[in-house]
């Protein structure tokens, strides 16, 4: 599948992306003490090809096992250092490919896992990306999700969301707000949806409200 020509230049903005490499590397103590055991009891558990959208500076590296050779689908180069500094330290056997999730070329089916957190706000069409996500996975296989979604109407989250939309974009190169990731999932195809919603707490401010789950191809 060609590229699409108008999908972001990520080398086009290369100081927005260091600033949020590093970001996402300063959040990654709250990310575990969150969502630590949950990636445990999920991602640990994965074998065999498992395909990661927008693995970033590697914050899921510590939680894959040794039988696991993972592709990571990173299309920002200001996060690979990191990501296989992470890989590396952790002995995860990963490929690096510089490519959009919704123009990915590995084979229909070619994928045992995929993997995305905090991936959905921040690709330019996610409903193409999960669909390239239930192309990859072979029958049964597994997609682990964790996002920030949209607060609910009218609540204090919800305007603040749209208060900070624009700087937010910014900081974290086209994350957006306001996405409801989680219809997004639940209508998407998949022969079986499990989704939680988790409230990240104060000290998260307008990326409070999360979902994790499951859904099998």
């Amino acid at each position: 599948m060609a590229a699409r020509s108008d999908r972001r230049d990520f080398t086009q903005a290369p100081l927005r992306g260091r600033v949020e490499a590093f970001l996402l590397s300063v959040g990654a103590p709250a990310d575990e003490k969150l969502m630590g055991d949950r990636k445990r009891a999920t991602i640990g558990t994965l074998t065999g090809t498992v395909v990661e959208f927008g693995p970033g500076p590697g914050g899921n590296m510590g939680y894959y096992g040794p039988d696991v050779h993972l592709i990571a689908v990173e299309p920002n180069p200001a996060m690979h250092d990191r990501l296989r500094e992470a890989a590396d330290r952790h002995g995860v056997d990963m490929e690096i490919r510089t490519q959009h999730g919704e123009d990915l070329d590995l084979p229909d089916g070619s994928a045992d896992a995929v993997v995305g957190t905090l991936l959905l706000c921040g690709v330019d069409d996610p409903a193409m990306v999960v669909e390239q996500i239930k192309r990859v996975l072979r029958p049964g296989g597994t997609y682990v999700f964790f996002e920030h979604v949209v607060a609910e109407p009218g609540s204090g989250t919800r305007r603040l969301q749209r208060v900070v939309a624009g700087p937010h974009r910014w900081l974290f190169n086209g994350c957006e707000l306001d996405r409801d990731t989680g219809a997004l999932l639940r209508d998407a195809g998949f022969s079986d949806i499990d989704i939680e919603r988790i409230d990240a707490g104060p000290g998260a401010v307008w990326t409070r409200p999360r979902i994790f789950g499951r859904a099998i191809r």
